[in-house]
């Protein structure tokens, strides 16, 4: 796939295509780019840069010129289109924002708040989509819009047209799980046996001593009984010695609770796979005896003499 990147001028007028090396990231956390542009390019600051078809572009925010090097090179820093968005906040009339509806709607909604009406366009056709969300006080656009997206299933997917505003639209989240129409998504799962056995130790010396034994079972449910035996049994000791009995309980419980998370997983999409930020992938080892599914939170792509690599990064989350 080979793509031009094109530029506008400070008023958003087309100016062409600009050869640049172009390396640009959104998602939860960037939002920005850079191009390496020629020193002859008349790209200015508020210039737009993107390309068309696709949700890679924005807004120039300013320039780095380095000439420290054999020859000197001209970057363009800037904003992606999710980075305006992640920096523009809902600020509320009263209390909360609240929308409720067909998705387009109330990102149309929200647009109109923020006062991006005449950045961004909306999808003007319903999405069949149906939410009712109330945004946190003084959160930023971006993350307010997917939060309430991801309660439906679904995502926000931003295009640019020539000719056209970006344009915002909401669209079902994709499900792709290792294995399916030969999607192969690569993964790193271990899974240990946790402590399941607690010793907590509280006030006193010696046998005055409060001594609490705390269990977790096999689904990590912890109790006062023990169900894991011999070879099975982990044993630790968890102590606070300045804690009343009911203290020492409750502490213990919490601390035997999280000592069952010993599974991780990592789980990576493969190369040229079309995803989007708020899909899920998913994989599952029966060896290992775990599953997993996690959502696309950035995708950073690189261009390179017309030449576009992408990668996505996914949020990990057994």
């Amino acid at each position: 796939m080979v793509v031009d990147v094109v530029y506008t001028d400070a008023a958003g007028v087309e100016q062409g295509m600009v050869d640049c090396d172009l390396d640009l990231a959104y998602g939860d956390d960037e939002n920005d780019f850079e191009a390496v542009i020629p020193y002859g390019a008349q790209v200015a600051y508020g210039s737009l840069m993107y390309v068309d078809g696709t949700e890679w572009g924005g807004v120039v925010r300013g320039f780095r010129e380095d000439t420290t090097g054999p020859a000197p090179v001209l970057t363009a820093l800037g904003q992606t289109w999710h980075g305006i968005l992640a920096e523009t906040y809902v600020c509320p009339d009263g209390d909360h924002l609240a929308v409720s509806g067909d998705a387009n709607a109330a990102i149309a909604a929200v647009i109109a708040h923020v006062g991006l009406s005449a950045v961004f366009d909306v999808e003007a056709g319903p999405s069949g989509i149906a939410v009712s969300h109330q945004f946190a006080r003084f959160c930023d656009a971006y993350s307010g819009i997917r939060e309430m997206l991801a309660k439906a299933n679904a995502k926000l997917r931003i295009t640019k047209d020539p000719g056209a505003r970006p344009r915002l639209a909401a669209v079902e989240a994709g499900e792709h799980a290792d294995g399916e129409m030969g999607i192969r998504i690569g993964y790193k799962m271990q899974r240990t046996r946790p402590v399941n056995h607690l010793i907590c130790l509280g006030k006193g010396e010696l046998s005055e001593r409060t001594v609490l034994h705390l269990y977790a079972d096999e689904d990590g449910n912890v109790s006062q009984g023990q169900t894991q035996y011999g070879l099975a049994e982990r044993q630790a000791i968890y102590e606070n010695t300045n804690a009343e009995d009911d203290e020492l309980m409750a502490d213990g419980m919490r601390e035997l609770a999280e000592m069952q998370a010993t599974s991780t997983v990592t789980l990576r999409p493969p190369a040229g796979m079309e995803l989007e930020v708020g899909d899920a992938i998913g994989a599952s080892s029966e060896r290992i005896g775990l599953s997993a599914m996690a959502r696309i939170t950035k995708t950073v792509v690189r261009i390179s003499g017309g030449a576009v690599e992408i990668e996505h990064d996914a949020d990990e989350r057994r």
